[in-house]
């Protein structure tokens, strides 16, 4: 199967084989690899559903991330596409960071708050932050500042998801 041809196709409104994708990839590493390169290709529509189907590989085979640790910091910080960017925010929790690191990740997805226009990457924004936090406490008091504001300011799915995040905390 050519993971990027799959992949291509249709228009950003569509997911396309993602789900077909996830299940040839599996847990094989040389197959997530291939998800990797399409993180970067020159077709939007690649780029979102290679982003997809690698958050949704490792829901179950978290571990493949690990070898892409640094692309994956680096791609957080490059990324403009909304579609790839509210992936990238569900990818970061499944890795190991350090506080210098979490620091960096939780004032990229800071930022994207005021930039960003999709609500579904500042849910997910939300929601990186809130499971890096439980790993790295010193985030909490952000994190609750943060929520708090989102309850004034958000549309109603930030609001709503800031309501049931702030419960946890």
């Amino acid at each position: 199967m050519d993971i990027r041809e799959v992949l291509s196709g249709g228009d950003l409104r569509s997911v396309g084989h993602v789900d077909a994708v996830v299940t040839f990839v599996g847990n094989d590493p040389d197959r997530f690899n291939e998800l990797m390169t399409g993180l970067t290709d020159d077709c939007p529509i690649v780029r979102m559903r290679s982003a997809d189907a690698m958050e949704k590989v490792t829901r179950h085979y978290p571990a493949l991330l690990q070898a892409h640790q640094a692309s994956l910091f680096q791609q957080l910080h490059r990324a403009t596409q909304q579609e790839v960017r509210r992936h990238l925010a569900q990818l970061m929790p499944r890795l190991m960071w350090t506080e210098d690191e979490a620091a960096d990740i939780v004032h990229v997805l800071t930022d994207w708050f005021d930039t960003e226009t999709s609500n579904i990457v500042i849910v997910n924004s939300l929601q990186a932050i809130f499971d890096l936090s439980t790993m790295h406490p010193r985030f909490r008091d952000e994190l609750k500042v943060l929520l708090e504001s989102r309850l004034e300011t958000g549309s109603p799915a930030v609001k709503s998801r800031s309501k049931k995040l702030l419960q946890k905390l």
